[in-house]
């Protein structure tokens, strides 16, 4: 008595499971790419030579405001959309308050402010913002303060060199 299986092998379970393994390699690598050459890339920069080069520059801004004692307290109203800086030693009738979203680049603004008493700075918001945010204040006369901003902790911020 001969048992010998005479069904085709596509009806067979173990050459679709061998099959399987490298079709669904495929196709994980064909979504990777899909996604890989679709997604934003806001957090690549593609002249990462010359930022490199310009934390040299960077740090001699941050030196300055240490070399002339400035520093500052942002405050923000949310509900009103005022922000107040009160600062220590700086002399300048205007300054620049950077917003730098930490995940998207779309998001980044930029708001002048506007000496309204010695060393008291005020501006106001477009709209209203929330999450995290690095800040900086910049001078016409190129010293700088940064630092980082959680809305979902505290409307203000102690910006120091």
């Amino acid at each position: 008595m001969d048992t010998t299986d005479t069904t085709p092998w596509y009806k067979q379970f173990w050459p679709w499971f061998v099959i399987c393994i490298p079709l669904s390699s495929v196709i994980v690598a064909v979504f990777q790419v899909y996604f890989a050459l679709n997604s934003p890339r806001d957090l690549v920069k593609d002249n990462y030579y010359k930022e490199g080069l310009g934390i040299n520059q960077e740090l001699g801004r941050k030196q300055l405001a240490s070399d002339l004692g400035i520093s500052a307290k942002l405050t923000i109203d949310n509900l009103t959309g005022e922000i107040i800086v009160a600062s220590q030693n700086a002399v300048n009738p205007s300054l620049t308050l950077n917003f730098y979203h930490v995940a998207s680049a779309e998001k980044d603004f930029n708001v002048a402010l506007q000496k309204i008493s010695d060393n008291q700075y005020r501006g106001s918001l477009k709209k209203s913002i929330s999450g995290n945010w690095n800040v900086s204040i910049e001078s016409e006369k190129g010293w700088k303060l940064s630092g980082r901003l959680d809305l979902t902790l505290s409307n203000e911020l102690d910006l120091t060199p």
